[in-house]
């Protein structure tokens, strides 16, 4: 079987990374050929970090330019085009009908790319059903978490979690005797807002504890808290989480948070460590409250939930075992990549 794979990022993107090109290993051992052609280009979100919005722009325009020419003259037989939300982000519907009639074609979505599309009038009145389409008319999507059996009406919807490598992910946090506890956020920079929902309590419970603030990928500040900016590099990822004690995922409440698939929660957890989280749907169906985790529903909680794990060294280790668990379960590729495959071959039959 052949696939085309139209990821929005090349490899660095973490999105496309781990939807899309670490399945690659399963692909080949699963007799699928592939071929990745990513939207924009590497340095996209390097610039988009950086604050270079005219080269931003221009990128977008080129990329969109470069994958509608390609689609026109692309000749070559794939059985499926997979395709990361959408083909182009802020284009009507029937362009995008256009381009892939009498291709079989399916989606994935990690975040919900119709989120803008239902907020703002001009794109409401353009786009408000667009992706809607999109998946009425897809042999599947895939989707990372269950909210989107609700909100989205096709009924070709199919569960597929963000996972991790559990070969990468070989040690296990071991509960540290030190007095000071290790706090982490793991993200980038435009995710580092959600850190404002908690900073108070943060700030608060830093008058009374010896805590630190491990914010890796981010930006974060504050007078009252002992704040780590770690750059985020692949190489130093996992030992970054390993040196902390305690994983969070704050998150505010609406539609597009809604969409997420709660991987920073998979990523502590994997490492052993007990998480605390914003009730989004996809924190709700990882973490199991009490067991491996928390789930804080105000900065109340928040408070309490974070003083508990501080002060309790031994619940700290039951949680972090209690989610590995889970992870090795539920949330890896070891579990997902044939299961992945067996979905994409189904629907050459």
């Amino acid at each position: 079987m052949r696939i085309l794979i139209l990821s929005k990022y090349n490899y660095e993107g973490s999105s496309s990374r781990y939807r899309f090109y670490n399945y690659i290993p399963y692909f080949e051992s699963n007799g699928i050929s592939f071929e990745f052609k990513p939207l924009l280009p590497s340095d996209y979100v390097t610039n988009l970090y950086q604050g270079r919005r005219f080269v931003v722009f221009w990128q977008q325009i080129e990329a969109i330019v470069r994958r509608f020419f390609f689609l026109i003259f692309y000749k070559k037989e794939s059985d499926l085009i997979l395709i990361e939300k959408e083909l182009f982000p802020n284009i009507p519907y029937f362009i995008e009908k256009f381009l892939l009639k009498n291709r079989k074609y399916a989606l994935d979505f990690d975040d919900y790319a119709a989120t803008d599309y239902k907020k703002h009038f001009f794109k409401k009145v353009f786009l408000f059903h667009k992706i809607d389409n999109l998946a009425k008319n897809a042999k599947f999507v895939t989707v990372g978490n269950k909210w989107y059996f609700d909100e989205m009406p096709s009924d070709n919807l199919i569960y597929l979690p963000t996972v991790v490598r559990l070969a990468k992910y070989k040690e296990i946090k071991v509960v540290s005797l030190s007095a000071i506890v290790s706090i982490v956020w793991i993200g980038s920079p435009s995710t580092s807002k959600y850190l404002h929902l908690v900073q108070d309590v943060l700030e608060d419970l830093a008058q009374k504890y010896k805590i630190v603030f491990n914010v890796i990928g981010g930006t974060f500040y504050s007078e009252k808290v002992k704040v780590n900016l770690i750059k985020w590099e692949a190489d130093t990822e996992i030992k970054n989480l390993l040196a902390a004690d305690i994983g969070i995922m704050p998150l505010e409440d609406t539609i597009w948070e809604k969409g997420k698939c709660g991987f920073k929660l998979i990523q502590y957890m994997a490492s052993g460590l007990p998480v605390i989280a914003s009730p989004a749907p996809a924190n709700l169906e990882i973490v199991d409250h009490g067991v491996s985790g928390y789930i804080a529903q105000d900065k109340s909680q928040w408070y309490d939930f974070l003083e508990i794990l501080i002060i309790d060294q031994q619940k700290r280790q039951s949680f972090g075992i209690a989610g590995r668990k889970r992870v090795e379960d539920d949330y890896s590729y070891e579990v997902w990549g044939h299961r992945y495959c067996e979905i994409i071959k189904s629907s050459n039959s």
